[in-house]
């Protein structure tokens, strides 16, 4: 595939254009920068930096180079970085933080680093070079989370993010002429894909703060958005604005041809919610960090997450393991071009477990008569209580169909088998009338124990809720009795 450098692409940040050739020469330059400090083909180099221009430049000069590239959110806490150092054996960091906050590999400050671009004389004819990169194996290191445990390390081929952004670019519709808006962090697999999917498409892309939610209205009519991709949570709030403020709506629906959201499965209640303000329907998609983006929808097809993109396979699997009918819920299962090398283990070596060639997506879903997949939740912590099994995905899809977002948490309790507690995105105040629909609705065996009420979940920068802040919360206050 064409991996070079589109000529309409540019970048915005900060009411500045950088077009194709500045961002050429800026990178180029800066990797020179790089060298002269003595970071060399086939270093393990860890960026940690927020999103900005220089992100943009320092993730394709160490392309360019052809390093491996380890991502890291700057606010990753010093126990984990110290897990990741030893995982990673990177040589360098290359960071906005200060240096006093990381211990071995070899500390480059980017601001600093950054300003010597201008000293730098480079070739006209020069162009950024990502071949060598394209078929590195190592070529990034992203790191989960952590809200389910310790972070693990996923180890990912040029290759895939490439091979996977052409097809997620053909399957979603984009088009050379877009003004796409990532309103997700880059330092993870959402905000990577979206810098790889603009190089591959060749458009534009702006570049602002994803956690000021409400400079987005006016961000959106200034630059004549026409693709945005944002969280769950950044979702929600945006519908919550423009409620309020019905200019909001014109300045959002007069320009977004594409709003896309994902990071966990899509509560169809932001989806009808969304269309109803906005006039244009929310898209939707499914993927992971591990296996690539698998499905998608498109403004010709709306349903579920949408059919599978071109180079990659997903089946639905019974317990089994053979392949499940049309509307049969099953385990989800996938393979293809944006699948991982593996996970990197305490030694840094990379591991793979795969069964009978398919990737475990740890998810439940099915397939409708069309071909649209629709996922149904996580598959992991299944939940024994009163002689039944069932896992908490199954109890918030039937919550989530009387229109309320839903979250449990379960803990072991000897006379049951689980103490089951639902949190519910609603207001305290007007709870009485709901708990009765969530009675009813529910089986005794998925009967909660205890109902709390939250105006809003918290979610993590990937877009999924914030479970260990669940936790916490219902342990550390009082709850109401369902």
């Amino acid at each position: 595939m064409d991996i070079s450098q589109k000529k309409n692409s540019s970048i915005i940040y900060e009411n500045q254009v950088y077009s194709h050739n500045r961002f050429k020469n800026d990178v180029i330059s800066y990797s020179m920068v790089l060298l002269d400090h003595g970071i060399v083909k086939g270093d393990r180099v860890i960026l940690c930096c927020n999103n900005n221009y220089t992100f943009l430049v320092s993730l394709f000069s160490l392309m360019h180079i052809n390093c491996s590239i380890v991502l890291l959110d700057l606010n990753t806490n010093h126990a984990d970085l110290k897990m990741i150092n030893n995982k990673t054996k990177a040589k360098w960091i290359l960071t906005e933080a200060e240096p006093l906050a990381f211990d071995g590999p070899k500390y480059i400050s980017l601001a600093t680093s950054f300003n010597s671009i201008g000293t730098i004389q480079i070739s006209l004819d020069m162009e950024i070079e990502l071949h060598e990169w394209y078929h590195r194996p190592d070529a990034i290191i992203l790191f989960s989370s952590g809200s389910t445990g310790i972070p693990k390390g996923m180890v990912k081929s040029g290759a895939s993010l490439f091979n996977n952004m052409n097809s997620t670019a053909i399957g979603m519709g984009y088009k050379s002429n877009e003004v796409i808006l990532p309103v997700v962090p880059f330092f993870n697999i959402w905000g990577l894909n979206m810098i790889i999917q603009w190089w591959v498409v060749g458009c534009t892309i702006i570049i602002c703060n994803y956690q000021s939610i409400r400079t987005l209205p006016a961000i959106i009519n200034n630059y004549k958005i026409s693709v945005v991709e944002a969280t769950i949570a950044t979702t929600y709030l945006i519908v919550q604005i423009a409620e309020r403020n019905r200019e909001n709506v014109h300045l959002i629906s007069n320009n977004i041809r594409m709003w896309f959201t994902s990071g966990a499965p899509v509560p169809q209640v932001l989806k009808n919610k969304f269309e109803k303000v906005f006039k244009i329907p929310l898209l939707d998609y499914y993927g992971s960090s591990e296996a690539g983006n698998l499905t998608s929808t498109n403004l010709n097809n709306h349903n579920g997450t949408g059919k599978v993109l071109e180079g990659l396979s997903v089946k639905v699997f019974d317990e089994s393991f053979n392949e499940s009918k049309p509307g049969e819920i099953g385990h989800i299962y996938a393979k293809g071009n944006g699948l991982m090398e593996g996970y990197l283990d305490n030694n840094g070596n990379v591991q793979l477990d795969l069964k009978n060639s398919w990737l475990d997506m740890k998810d439940f879903g099915y397939f409708d008569i069309d071909g649209n997949l629709f996922v149904i939740g996580r598959r992991d912590g299944a939940i024994h209580r009163m002689g039944a099994t069932f896992y908490a995905c199954h109890m918030e899809r039937i919550v989530e169909e009387l229109g309320i977002l839903s979250k449990v948490v379960s803990f072991t309790e000897d006379r049951k088998g689980s103490y089951l507690i639902l949190f519910i995105q609603y207001s305290h105040e007007k709870s009485s009338h709901i708990r009765k629909e969530i009675v009813d609705a529910l089986p005794t065996y998925m009967y909660p124990d205890k109902l709390i009420c939250i105006d809003e979940f918290p979610f993590l920068p990937n877009g999924k809720i914030d479970n260990k802040q669940l936790e916490e919360y219902a342990l550390n206050n009082l709850t109401v009795s369902i």
